[in-house]
C-alpha cells in the first residue's frame, strides 16, 4: 500500500483541543433549531447504517470492525460505534467535500475537529467565508491544533463527492490513498507533487502528505466498493 513513512517530526501550534469530542457523548449535541431549518445542499444527510459501512470504507478491512464511527443527524455529531483499536471514521461535509476519513488518536485529538465544526457550523446557517473565518480564527486562538506527532490517517475510499451551493454534485477521480501528517509542509520539503509518488494535499496546519495506492489495490477497492458506491450515490441523488 504505497511506500512507508515514518519519523515524520511535526511540531503542536496550540494546546490541546477537545472541541471534537466535546460534541459527542453518545447522544446528539444540542443544535435544536438546525432541525427545523432547511439544511444546507453542501451537507447531506444519510441513513445511519449507511453512513456507518460509509465511513468505514476509509480504512483496511482488518481496522473496520474495532473502530469507531461518528455519523452527523439534525442535530450535529454523534458516536454511532464505540471502538477498541486507535482509528476514528467520519464522513466529512467540508465546503460540500463529502468523503470518508479515519483517523488516528493523533489525528482524532487533533485536525478531526475541524471537520466536524465545519459541517455543524453550516448546518446552522454559516456560509463558506464565516465558517473559513472561524477555522482560521481558532487555530490562532488554540482551539484547533495541528499534531504533535507524527501519524496516520486513511482515506482508501474511491468514494468522494463534491456538492456545490446549488447543490450540484460531482463524483471526483477515485484516488485511495494514505495520509500522514505533515503539517504546514510543502511540496519542495517533501520532494514530492501532482503527478509525483507523494505529494502535500495542502499548506497549512492540516497538511497531509498523500501516499496513493498502487493500481493493483485500487483496483480491488473499487471492485469491493461497487455495491456500496450505489447505496451511497442513490441517498446521495446523484444519477450518473
Amino acid at each position: 500500500m504505497g511506500r512507508a513513512f515514518v519519523g515524520i517530526l511535526v511540531l503542536s501550534v496550540a494546546v490541546f483541543s477537545n472541541s471534537a469530542f466535546a460534541q459527542v457523548s453518545g447522544t446528539s449535541n444540542a443544535l435544536p433549531a438546525i432541525a427545523k431549518q432547511a439544511r444546507p445542499k453542501q451537507v447531506p444527510l444519510f441513513s445511519r447504517d449507511l453512513e456507518i459501512e460509509f465511513a468505514l470504507n476509509a480504512l483496511p478491512k482488518q481496522l473496520r470492525e474495532n473502530a469507531t464511527v461518528l455519523v452527523l443527524e439534525p442535530t450535529g455529531w454523534t458516536k454511532a460505534k464505540e471502538g477498541t483499536n486507535a482509528f476514528t471514521c467520519l464522513v466529512t461535509r467540508q465546503a460540500g467535500d463529502v468523503v470518508p476519513i479515519c483517523w488516528d488518536r493523533e489525528g482524532a485529538k487533533s485536525v478531526m475537529s475541524v471537520a466536524m465544526d465545519d459541517s455543524t457550523m453550516r448546518l446552522k446557517g454559516m456560509t463558506d467565508s464565516e465558517v473559513n473565518q472561524q477555522i482560521a480564527e481558532g487555530f490562532k486562538t488554540g482551539r484547533y491544533r495541528a499534531p504533535s506527532r507524527a501519524g496516520v490517517s486513511y482515506m482508501l475510499s474511491p468514494m468522494r463527492y463534491k456538492i456545490d451551493a446549488q447543490g450540484k454534485i460531482t463524483p471526483t477521480p477515485p484516488l485511495p490513498h494514505v495520509m500522514f501528517y505533515a503539517p504546514n509542509l510543502t511540496d519542495e520539503d517533501v520532494g514530492g507533487g501532482r503527478g509525483m509518488p507523494i505529494f502535500i494535499n495542502n499548506v497549512s496546519p492540516q497538511g497531509m502528505i498523500i501516499d496513493p495506492v498502487g493500481e493493483k489495490e485500487k483496483a480491488a477497492i473499487l471492485e469491493e466498493s461497487a455495491g456500496l458506491t450505489q447505496r451511497v450515490e442513490q441517498e446521495l441523488g446523484y444519477h450518473p
